[in-house]
Protein backbone atom coordinates (compact mmCIF):
# COMPACT_ATOMS: atom_id res chain seq x y z
CA UNK A 1 0.00 0.00 0.00
CA UNK A 2 3.45 2.67 0.83
CA UNK A 3 4.67 1.77 -2.32
CA UNK A 4 1.15 2.00 -4.10
CA UNK A 5 0.86 5.37 -2.43
CA UNK A 6 4.13 6.66 -3.17
CA UNK A 7 4.48 6.25 -6.82
CA UNK A 8 0.49 7.66 -6.73
CA UNK A 9 2.48 10.48 -5.37
CA UNK A 10 5.41 10.38 -7.97
CA UNK A 11 3.10 10.78 -10.57
CA UNK A 12 1.44 13.62 -9.33
CA UNK A 13 4.35 15.38 -8.32
CA UNK A 14 5.66 14.46 -11.82
CA UNK A 15 3.12 16.96 -13.20
CA UNK A 16 3.21 19.44 -10.67
CA UNK A 17 4.86 21.96 -13.00
CA UNK A 18 1.77 21.30 -14.66
CA UNK A 19 -0.53 21.79 -11.61
CA UNK A 20 1.03 24.70 -10.83
CA UNK A 21 1.48 26.54 -14.62
CA UNK A 22 3.34 29.03 -13.00
CA UNK A 23 4.57 31.86 -15.36
CA UNK A 24 6.30 34.54 -13.42
CA UNK A 25 4.89 38.07 -15.09
CA UNK A 26 3.65 41.31 -14.20
CA UNK A 27 0.09 41.58 -13.01
CA UNK A 28 -1.10 45.78 -13.17
CA UNK A 29 0.07 47.04 -9.79
CA UNK A 30 1.88 44.01 -8.26
CA UNK A 31 3.63 41.36 -9.63
CA UNK A 32 1.48 38.07 -9.02
CA UNK A 33 2.97 34.93 -10.59
CA UNK A 34 0.21 33.29 -13.16
CA UNK A 35 -1.16 30.07 -11.71
CA UNK A 36 -3.49 27.64 -12.26
CA UNK A 37 -3.16 25.64 -9.00
CA UNK A 38 -4.93 22.22 -8.42
CA UNK A 39 -6.58 21.56 -5.09
CA UNK A 40 -6.78 18.50 -3.35
CA UNK A 41 -10.17 18.81 -1.35
CA UNK A 42 -11.60 16.03 0.76
CA UNK A 43 -14.90 16.37 1.50
CA UNK A 44 -17.97 17.04 -0.93
CA UNK A 45 -18.74 20.40 -3.15
CA UNK A 46 -21.86 19.99 -1.39
CA UNK A 47 -21.18 21.04 1.94
CA UNK A 48 -22.07 24.23 3.50
CA UNK A 49 -18.07 25.66 4.29
CA UNK A 50 -17.13 23.51 0.54
CA UNK A 51 -19.42 26.47 -0.89
CA UNK A 52 -19.35 29.07 1.07
CA UNK A 53 -15.66 29.34 2.54
CA UNK A 54 -13.33 27.31 0.48
CA UNK A 55 -14.92 27.99 -2.77
CA UNK A 56 -15.08 32.16 -1.71
CA UNK A 57 -11.60 31.72 -0.71
CA UNK A 58 -10.00 30.71 -4.51
CA UNK A 59 -13.03 33.02 -6.13
CA UNK A 60 -11.70 36.02 -4.09
CA UNK A 61 -8.42 35.17 -4.38
CA UNK A 62 -8.42 35.35 -8.22
CA UNK A 63 -10.30 38.56 -7.85
CA UNK A 64 -8.03 40.02 -5.85
CA UNK A 65 -4.53 39.00 -8.06
CA UNK A 66 -6.73 40.40 -11.06
CA UNK A 67 -6.93 37.07 -12.43
CA UNK A 68 -3.75 36.15 -12.39
CA UNK A 69 -4.22 33.11 -9.70
CA UNK A 70 -6.65 31.03 -10.31
CA UNK A 71 -7.91 27.20 -8.68
CA UNK A 72 -9.00 24.02 -9.90
CA UNK A 73 -10.57 22.44 -7.32
CA UNK A 74 -11.29 18.47 -6.87
CA UNK A 75 -13.94 17.41 -4.22
CA UNK A 76 -14.32 14.94 -2.15
CA UNK A 77 -11.00 13.07 -2.64
CA UNK A 78 -11.26 12.45 -6.38
CA UNK A 79 -7.45 13.80 -6.74
CA UNK A 80 -6.32 12.45 -3.51
CA UNK A 81 -7.65 10.22 -1.15
CA UNK A 82 -9.20 11.23 2.58
CA UNK A 83 -5.81 10.69 5.04
CA UNK A 84 -3.88 11.19 2.03
CA UNK A 85 -3.85 14.81 1.28
CA UNK A 86 -1.44 16.62 3.84
CA UNK A 87 1.32 13.76 2.31
CA UNK A 88 0.30 14.83 -1.52
CA UNK A 89 0.76 18.88 -0.68
CA UNK A 90 4.16 18.04 1.50
CA UNK A 91 5.33 16.27 -0.82
CA UNK A 92 4.66 19.05 -3.40
CA UNK A 93 2.80 16.84 -5.65
CA UNK A 94 0.17 19.25 -5.56
CA UNK A 95 0.42 22.89 -4.52
CA UNK A 96 -2.94 23.02 -1.77
CA UNK A 97 -5.36 21.01 -0.08
CA UNK A 98 -7.95 20.80 2.14
CA UNK A 99 -8.82 17.60 4.99
CA UNK A 100 -9.38 16.72 8.71
CA UNK A 101 -6.79 16.98 11.02
CA UNK A 102 -7.83 14.04 12.32
CA UNK A 103 -7.04 11.77 10.41
CA UNK A 104 -3.05 12.02 11.09
CA UNK A 105 -2.77 11.50 14.41
CA UNK A 106 0.88 10.14 14.05
CA UNK A 107 1.96 13.02 12.11
CA UNK A 108 -0.02 15.71 13.93
CA UNK A 109 -0.83 14.44 17.75
CA UNK A 110 -0.73 17.82 18.87
CA UNK A 111 -2.70 19.74 16.31
CA UNK A 112 -5.01 16.63 15.63
CA UNK A 113 -6.50 17.45 19.25
CA UNK A 114 -8.87 20.32 18.36
CA UNK A 115 -10.31 18.20 15.11
CA UNK A 116 -10.35 14.78 17.28
CA UNK A 117 -12.43 17.00 20.46
CA UNK A 118 -15.15 17.82 17.73
CA UNK A 119 -18.44 16.48 19.06
CA UNK A 120 -17.45 15.99 22.81
CA UNK A 121 -18.52 18.93 24.10
CA UNK A 122 -15.54 20.88 24.46
CA UNK A 123 -16.55 23.80 22.83
CA UNK A 124 -19.13 25.73 23.91
CA UNK A 125 -19.98 26.91 20.00
CA UNK A 126 -18.06 27.88 16.84
CA UNK A 127 -16.56 31.21 17.85
CA UNK A 128 -14.98 29.85 20.90
CA UNK A 129 -13.47 26.73 18.72
CA UNK A 130 -12.47 28.90 16.28
CA UNK A 131 -10.85 31.70 18.84
CA UNK A 132 -9.14 29.01 20.75
CA UNK A 133 -8.00 27.11 17.55
CA UNK A 134 -6.34 30.42 16.05
CA UNK A 135 -4.90 31.35 19.71
CA UNK A 136 -3.56 27.74 20.22
CA UNK A 137 -1.66 27.75 17.14
CA UNK A 138 -0.19 31.01 17.24
CA UNK A 139 0.86 31.12 20.82
CA UNK A 140 2.44 27.88 21.00
CA UNK A 141 5.38 26.90 18.47
CA UNK A 142 5.24 23.12 19.01
CA UNK A 143 2.26 23.63 16.82
CA UNK A 144 3.08 25.03 14.27
CA UNK A 145 6.75 22.81 14.26
CA UNK A 146 4.50 19.74 13.45
CA UNK A 147 2.68 21.08 10.46
CA UNK A 148 6.33 22.21 9.19
CA UNK A 149 7.69 19.02 9.41
CA UNK A 150 4.91 17.71 7.24
CA UNK A 151 5.78 20.30 5.14
CA UNK A 152 2.52 22.14 4.65
CA UNK A 153 1.14 25.37 6.19
CA UNK A 154 -2.74 25.88 7.86
CA UNK A 155 -4.09 29.06 6.06
CA UNK A 156 -7.12 28.47 7.95
CA UNK A 157 -9.23 26.36 9.74
CA UNK A 158 -13.21 26.26 9.54
CA UNK A 159 -15.44 26.45 12.50
CA UNK A 160 -18.66 24.07 12.33
CA UNK A 161 -21.33 24.61 15.14
CA UNK A 162 -22.57 21.60 17.55
CA UNK A 163 -23.05 18.27 16.07
CA UNK A 164 -26.20 16.53 16.62
CA UNK A 165 -27.32 12.97 15.70
CA UNK A 166 -29.51 12.15 12.87
CA UNK A 167 -31.03 7.97 13.40
CA UNK A 168 -33.47 5.87 11.94
CA UNK A 169 -35.46 6.05 15.32
CA UNK A 170 -35.87 9.02 18.00
CA UNK A 171 -33.45 10.17 20.06
CA UNK A 172 -35.60 12.16 22.87
CA UNK A 173 -33.29 11.12 25.98
CA UNK A 174 -29.89 9.79 26.67
CA UNK A 175 -31.19 6.31 26.93
CA UNK A 176 -32.44 6.23 23.21
CA UNK A 177 -28.79 6.04 22.37
CA UNK A 178 -27.79 3.02 23.91
CA UNK A 179 -26.83 0.11 21.65
CA UNK A 180 -27.12 2.76 18.43
CA UNK A 181 -24.53 2.27 16.20
CA UNK A 182 -23.74 5.81 15.65
CA UNK A 183 -20.91 7.61 12.74
CA UNK A 184 -17.26 8.40 14.87
CA UNK A 185 -14.45 10.31 13.21
CA UNK A 186 -11.66 10.45 15.71
CA UNK A 187 -10.36 8.90 18.00
CA UNK A 188 -11.95 10.20 20.55
CA UNK A 189 -15.43 9.29 19.91
CA UNK A 190 -15.44 5.98 21.05
CA UNK A 191 -15.40 7.22 24.57
CA UNK A 192 -18.36 9.67 23.70
CA UNK A 193 -20.46 6.72 22.56
CA UNK A 194 -19.53 4.36 25.34
CA UNK A 195 -20.38 6.68 27.68
CA UNK A 196 -23.64 6.84 26.81
CA UNK A 197 -23.93 2.70 25.97
CA UNK A 198 -23.57 3.54 21.95
CA UNK A 199 -21.55 1.93 19.23
CA UNK A 200 -19.09 4.19 17.61
CA UNK A 201 -18.41 3.19 13.64
CA UNK A 202 -16.22 5.13 11.52
CA UNK A 203 -17.49 6.01 8.26
CA UNK A 204 -15.91 8.66 5.82
CA UNK A 205 -18.02 11.10 4.96
CA UNK A 206 -18.31 10.09 0.78
CA UNK A 207 -20.10 6.84 2.90
CA UNK A 208 -22.28 8.05 4.97
CA UNK A 209 -25.48 8.08 3.13
CA UNK A 210 -24.64 4.72 1.92
CA UNK A 211 -24.21 3.73 5.56
CA UNK A 212 -27.31 4.39 6.33
CA UNK A 213 -29.01 2.53 3.50
CA UNK A 214 -27.15 -0.83 4.41
CA UNK A 215 -27.58 0.05 8.04
CA UNK A 216 -23.93 0.04 8.74
CA UNK A 217 -24.95 2.78 11.09
CA UNK A 218 -28.25 3.89 12.57
CA UNK A 219 -27.11 7.37 13.26
CA UNK A 220 -25.39 10.31 11.62
CA UNK A 221 -22.97 12.76 13.59
CA UNK A 222 -23.14 15.78 12.00
CA UNK A 223 -24.29 19.34 12.55
CA UNK A 224 -27.82 20.71 11.24
CA UNK A 225 -26.44 22.18 8.00
CA UNK A 226 -25.00 19.14 7.16
CA UNK A 227 -27.66 16.69 7.80
CA UNK A 228 -29.55 19.17 5.29
CA UNK A 229 -26.83 20.00 2.81
CA UNK A 230 -26.23 16.10 2.05
CA UNK A 231 -29.71 14.87 2.79
CA UNK A 232 -29.20 12.55 5.57
CA UNK A 233 -32.87 13.08 6.50
CA UNK A 234 -33.57 10.76 3.67
CA UNK A 235 -32.33 8.32 5.48
CA UNK A 236 -31.93 9.56 9.22
CA UNK A 237 -35.61 10.75 9.41
CA UNK A 238 -35.29 11.70 13.07
CA UNK A 239 -33.32 14.40 13.99
CA UNK A 240 -32.72 15.05 17.79
CA UNK A 241 -31.41 18.30 19.17
CA UNK A 242 -29.19 17.17 21.76
CA UNK A 243 -25.82 19.16 20.99
CA UNK A 244 -22.43 17.38 21.48
CA UNK A 245 -20.82 20.43 20.80
CA UNK A 246 -19.00 22.66 18.28
CA UNK A 247 -15.78 22.74 16.94
CA UNK A 248 -12.66 24.03 14.57
CA UNK A 249 -11.62 21.24 11.78
CA UNK A 250 -10.30 20.91 8.39
CA UNK A 251 -7.83 23.41 7.80
CA UNK A 252 -6.68 24.95 3.49
CA UNK A 253 -3.40 23.96 4.08
CA UNK A 254 -0.71 25.06 1.16
CA UNK A 255 2.85 23.38 0.54
CA UNK A 256 5.62 25.35 2.94
CA UNK A 257 8.21 25.47 0.74
CA UNK A 258 5.50 27.06 -2.29
CA UNK A 259 4.07 29.49 -0.20
CA UNK A 260 7.43 31.06 2.12
CA UNK A 261 10.20 30.49 -0.01
CA UNK A 262 8.90 30.65 -3.99
CA UNK A 263 6.05 33.25 -4.26
CA UNK A 264 6.81 36.85 -3.87
CA UNK A 265 5.62 38.54 -0.44
CA UNK A 266 3.26 40.50 -2.57
CA UNK A 267 0.84 37.00 -3.52
CA UNK A 268 1.25 35.94 0.59
CA UNK A 269 0.48 38.96 1.93
CA UNK A 270 -3.06 38.30 -0.24
CA UNK A 271 -3.04 34.86 0.91
CA UNK A 272 -2.71 35.48 4.52
CA UNK A 273 -5.32 38.52 4.26
CA UNK A 274 -7.32 36.82 2.65
CA UNK A 275 -7.12 33.32 5.31
CA UNK A 276 -8.18 35.53 7.93
CA UNK A 277 -11.32 36.50 6.52
CA UNK A 278 -12.36 33.18 5.73
CA UNK A 279 -11.54 31.60 9.14
CA UNK A 280 -14.15 34.96 10.78
CA UNK A 281 -16.11 33.98 7.83
CA UNK A 282 -16.52 30.09 9.02
CA UNK A 283 -17.47 31.22 12.02
CA UNK A 284 -20.61 33.72 10.44
CA UNK A 285 -21.57 30.35 8.12
CA UNK A 286 -21.43 28.63 11.05
CA UNK A 287 -23.80 30.46 13.35
CA UNK A 288 -25.98 31.72 10.44
CA UNK A 289 -26.31 28.02 9.06
CA UNK A 290 -27.30 26.25 11.72
CA UNK A 291 -30.66 28.44 12.27
CA UNK A 292 -31.10 28.48 8.87
CA UNK A 293 -30.66 24.67 8.56
CA UNK A 294 -33.10 24.12 11.45
CA UNK A 295 -35.96 26.25 9.58
CA UNK A 296 -35.32 24.37 6.37
CA UNK A 297 -35.61 20.99 7.90
CA UNK A 298 -39.25 22.66 9.59
CA UNK A 299 -40.22 23.29 6.21
CA UNK A 300 -39.54 19.85 4.75
CA UNK A 301 -41.18 18.23 7.61
CA UNK A 302 -38.75 16.45 8.94
CA UNK A 303 -38.81 15.11 12.43
CA UNK A 304 -36.55 17.12 14.88
CA UNK A 305 -36.99 15.69 18.71
CA UNK A 306 -36.68 17.65 21.66
CA UNK A 307 -34.08 16.54 24.17
CA UNK A 308 -35.06 18.44 27.50
CA UNK A 309 -32.61 20.45 29.77
CA UNK A 310 -32.66 17.73 32.02
CA UNK A 311 -31.50 15.62 29.41
CA UNK A 312 -28.85 17.71 28.06
CA UNK A 313 -27.35 18.35 31.25
CA UNK A 314 -27.43 14.39 32.13
CA UNK A 315 -25.44 13.65 28.87
CA UNK A 316 -23.00 16.62 29.72
CA UNK A 317 -22.26 14.77 33.26
CA UNK A 318 -22.17 11.53 31.69
CA UNK A 319 -19.48 12.60 29.46
CA UNK A 320 -15.88 12.71 30.38
CA UNK A 321 -13.32 16.14 30.57
CA UNK A 322 -11.76 15.10 27.13
CA UNK A 323 -9.05 17.90 27.62
CA UNK A 324 -7.83 15.65 30.55
CA UNK A 325 -8.00 12.63 28.43
CA UNK A 326 -5.80 14.30 25.70
CA UNK A 327 -3.25 15.44 28.07
CA UNK A 328 -2.99 12.46 29.80
CA UNK A 329 -2.86 10.73 26.53
CA UNK A 330 0.08 12.81 25.70
CA UNK A 331 2.18 11.13 29.11
CA UNK A 332 5.46 9.39 28.36
CA UNK A 333 5.91 11.21 25.09
CA UNK A 334 8.69 14.57 24.65
CA UNK A 335 4.69 16.17 24.00
CA UNK A 336 3.26 15.99 27.81
CA UNK A 337 4.78 19.36 28.98
CA UNK A 338 3.38 21.33 26.05
CA UNK A 339 -0.05 19.21 26.20
CA UNK A 340 -0.10 20.63 29.90
CA UNK A 341 0.15 23.93 28.97
CA UNK A 342 -2.06 23.68 25.99
CA UNK A 343 -4.78 22.07 28.05
CA UNK A 344 -4.72 24.93 30.84
CA UNK A 345 -4.82 27.65 28.07
CA UNK A 346 -7.99 25.89 26.84
CA UNK A 347 -9.45 25.23 30.08
CA UNK A 348 -8.29 28.85 31.09
CA UNK A 349 -9.47 30.95 27.87
CA UNK A 350 -12.72 28.85 27.47
CA UNK A 351 -13.98 30.55 30.91
CA UNK A 352 -13.10 33.54 29.80
CA UNK A 353 -15.22 33.03 26.33
CA UNK A 354 -17.97 32.09 27.65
Amino acid sequence: MQNKLASNFGRLAGAAAIAFSVMFSAASAEDYPKMNMKVAHALPETYVWSEQVDKWFFSELEKRTNGQVTAQIFWNGSLVGPKQVFDAVGSGAVPMGADAQGYYPAALPLNTMPNSLLGTLTYANSKQASTLTREVFEKFPEMQEEWKALGIWPLYFNAVPSFRVACTEPVAKVADLKGKKIRQFSAYHPKVWEAVDAVGVTVLPAEIYEGLQRGRIDCVFYNYSAIVSQKMYEQAKYVSKASFGAGSTWPLVINYDLYFNKWPESLRNVVAELAKEAEQRSVEVAEREEVKALEAMKERNVNLVEFSDEEQAKLEEMLPDFIDIWVEQQKGTDRYEVAQRVGEYIKKRSEELK
